[in-house]
């Protein structure tokens, strides 16, 4: 099902994108599409919705599937586009994002989810990093992938940081998924459908 648009920019563009912003940019955590007009982001909205061009409300997304092994609790965020929608739609129905099986690109998303756990009143947040350079990576392998060789440009907080949009490694998704590593709760390299 076609849920929206495509994405506005192609992989190269949304790279040259993120390149650019580099040493700018204001974190808030829930930031808007109309929010970028001003420099202000969050990860999912820098990366994604920015970067790729990709307005962050799409009703119907993320729907029609059910609970399986890999998500037990089912969808966890529908009509919207985020780090956890953006994982449930490359498992189940590939509209805009798919599970990367083959050698990372740059333009591809390194993200994990939100994590809610009962008994705990605050969520674990996801976050999500676009790759922007492969030359460190000598050999992939899908199934136990090293994201610290892979460049990539996030806007990390907390609230109001300033210059929020860095170049770094992919290495906090390899940490997270040593501490989460359920398929429903670990990070993944996803590739954006044209």
């Amino acid at each position: 099902m076609n849920t929206g648009p495509r994405p506005a920019r192609t992989a190269a563009r949304a790279v040259a994108e993120a390149l650019v912003l580099v040493g700018s940019g204001i974190y808030l955590l829930g930031a808007r599409d109309e929010d970028a007009e001003r420099g202000v982001y969050d990860c999912f909205s820098f990366a994604v919705r920015h970067c790729y061009g990709l307005p962050g409300h799409r009703p119907m997304f993320n729907r029609g599937w059910r609970a399986d092994a890999n998500f037990p609790g089912g969808a966890s965020v529908v009509d919207d586009l985020n780090s956890n929608s953006a994982i449930e739609d490359a498992f189940h129905a590939a509209e805009l994002f798919e599970l990367v099986r083959d050698d990372p690109r740059p333009g591809d998303l390194l993200a994990y989810p939100t994590i809610h756990l009962s008994g705990h009143p605050e969520p674990w947040v996801g976050h999500v990093q676009i790759c922007t350079g492969v030359n460190r990576v000598r050999q992939w392998d899908p199934a136990r992938p090293k994201f610290s060789l892979l460049d990539v440009v996030e806007c990390h907080g907390p609230d109001g940081r300033i210059n929020a949009i860095r170049s770094t490694t992919g290495a906090v998704v390899d940490a997270h998924n040593v501490t989460w590593p359920k398929a429903q709760h670990r990070g993944y390299l996803l590739r954006v459908k044209p």
